[in-house]
């Protein structure tokens, strides 16, 4: 189904229409308007078209092996469009979400992961640093009594992960065509669930250039920047988690043993795809106990991510589940390739937190992880950025740019989004100065760490 909402007429009275209603970029159906306007194969442009592909339906038309070629020849690795990842979102029905091809004379030339979406901002004044009383007064209005505001998005990239994976193309498409294939197509398609297309979209996660100044993904589109993803840089020559420790400021050192001591009575047991099956339910029900610590949030997992991940990935798809005194009290998960590992969620009873740092235990284990498996790097996403820091987490900016069907509401969001940033993150110097981590990150990133 290729239908198309239609843009509200620009001349109507938008004093009657609320924020929210703006926020989902007021469309009006119109399938008679469609047919004529599109054929049934997508052409944007002369020998270019494009095909998207909704949910479980889309699993059995997709070539794969071509799919993952690209990622190949494109030279960026991405976890979260290897082919294993998209199919097992696909196969997720808590999810709206869309495999999209891009080709030329029928050649592959670009794959995009998209998913509508609900966007949640909570609380925003504690996440980002207003520099005016308008746009902290705005803020507040829009966010109401609750601290809450939601809206619809169309976001290219990962929903569940931190990191740059909207899209991928081959080396020979330009920046200026690449700007041509999502712009001539993001609002082309609506889903095979019969939902509208968001008034917004969303590409996710690019990495801010290395002098450290955000610039928009397209000419046009807005940057907005939030917390920075957590990454530990791991040494090729280490074997083990205690061959980083010599590289530790004493502190981290001391930190590292007493996380250690403090969660000695844990039980890790490594769970399989059957008992994922069986008593996944609960790994949810840890996770839903810490899913509050966001401020930006878009959707949440569900256990058939879980299930159809470890189903899909096999081995590298790591469930680890906490134990103690007989009860499962924590979970963590992670994707392992050679070159990363993705923290990918965790959850736990939050009482665990000081008594048996539970939280923290996981941070290591993660590293460890990615040590033994000889990556690159180990990713651990946006959230805790303290604590992160104090085990050797680094921070790597990244931005999401935006661009409103609304041409009204596109141009306030632009002006007002120069008037913040993210709250200054309080990291902790974990690394000494020659450390690996630390030299890669400074080689990668313009980051100023304290």
């Amino acid at each position: 189904s290729f239908e198309r909402d239609v843009i509200v007429d620009p001349q109507r009275d938008f004093t009657s229409f609320c924020w929210r209603s703006l926020l989902d970029g007021i469309q009006e159906k119109s399938k008679e308007l469609e047919l004529l306007r599109y054929p049934p194969m997508h052409s944007f442009q002369k020998n270019w078209q494009a095909a998207w592909f909704w949910n479980e339906n889309a699993v059995n038309r997709i070539s794969w092996t071509e799919w993952d070629q690209l990622i190949l020849d494109s030279n960026k690795p991405s976890i979260f469009l290897d082919s294993r990842m998209v199919r097992a979102l696909l196969n997720s029905s808590s999810r709206n979400v869309a495999a999209v091809e891009w080709r030329c004379k029928d050649v592959l030339k670009g794959i995009a992961l998209v998913e509508d979406t609900h966007a949640e901002s909570v609380d925003l004044s504690k996440h980002v640093d207003g520099k005016s009383f308008i746009f902290n007064a705005i803020s507040r209005l829009l966010h109401g009594r609750s601290g809450r505001l939601e809206f619809s998005v169309r976001v290219m990239g990962t929903t569940l992960g931190s990191g740059d994976h909207a899209f991928r193309f081959l080396p020979d498409v330009d920046a200026e065509q690449r700007k041509l294939c999502v712009e001539g197509t993001m609002y082309f398609s609506s889903s095979d669930t019969g939902t509208k297309i968001p008034g917004v979209v969303m590409v996710k996660d690019t990495t801010i250039p290395e002098k450290g100044q955000k610039s928009p993904v397209f000419p046009g589109w807005t940057p907005i920047e939030f917390d920075p993803e957590m990454v530990v840089y791991v040494d090729p020559s280490w074997n083990s988690i205690e061959d980083c420790m010599p590289f530790l400021m004493k502190k981290s050192r001391t930190k590292f043993k007493r996380i250690q001591e403090l969660s000695k009575d844990f039980k890790v047991e490594r769970w399989s795809l059957n008992q994922l099956e069986k008593e996944g339910d609960l790994l949810i029900e840890l996770y839903r106990s810490v899913f509050d610590r966001s401020g930006f949030r878009l959707g949440s997992l569900h256990l058939e991510e879980l299930i159809e991940s470890k189903r899909l990935w096999g081995d590298a798809f790591v469930v680890d589940v906490y134990v103690l005194d007989g009860e499962n009290v924590g979970f963590q998960c992670a994707y392992v390739t050679p070159e990363a590992t993705e923290a990918f969620f965790v959850g736990f009873r939050p009482k665990l937190i000081k008594s048996h740092a539970i939280y923290q235990r996981m941070l290591l284990e993660f590293i460890r992880m990615g040590i033994l498996a000889g990556c690159e790097e180990v990713r651990m996403g946006r959230t805790a950025l303290d604590v992160k820091s104090s085990i050797g987490a680094l921070p790597r900016r990244l931005q999401c740019d935006v661009k409103f069907r609304n041409p009204l509401f596109h141009f306030i969001v632009q002006v007002f989004s120069t008037r913040f940033s993210p709250m200054p993150p309080d990291l902790k110097r974990a690394w000494q100065g020659s450390s690996y981590p630390l030299q890669r990150h400074l080689e990668l990133n313009a980051v100023e760490l304290p």
